[in-house]
């Protein structure tokens, strides 16, 4: 009877594990641009891909940047006043389209030309939608 629970619970963390590694692969639409650079995808890889990221001093220290460009249906990325991807009050932007009915190289932009307070933005996350 443990043998049978065991052998039970070991497919469940299985399945599971196989589900996560399945939403972890992206597919070539699946971009992330700041200041035309790629952050994720496009030769960039995955390695930021739910974890929080801080802007380079470059983009902090200069009111007019960043530009950013999300590509795909299958991304967003949440940009935040604070450092450590904490919210404040509504002090964050979530760029990109969680649409699968749309294109899938669909992609959204934004940068201090559409809200100057996101020139003061400090730390962003990537995640699948």
């Amino acid at each position: 009877m443990q043998l049978r629970g065991l052998l039970a619970a070991t497919l469940v963390l299985a399945a599971l594990g196989h589900d996560a590694s399945e939403k972890s692969k992206l597919d070539i639409n699946q971009k992330v641009y700041i200041e035309s650079e790629p952050v994720l995808g496009d030769g960039a890889g995955e390695g930021i891909l739910n974890t929080c990221q801080g802007f380079a001093k470059q983009h902090v220290s200069n009111p007019d940047a960043p530009h950013v460009k999300v590509c795909g249906t299958g991304i967003k990325a949440t940009f935040f006043l604070r450092g450590r991807c904490e919210g404040y009050y509504e002090h964050s932007k979530v760029v990109g389209r969680c649409d699968t009915t749309m294109a899938s190289d669909t992609c959204e932009e934004w940068s201090p030309a559409n809200d100057a307070r996101f020139g003061h933005y400090q730390s962003y996350m990537v995640q699948q939608c």
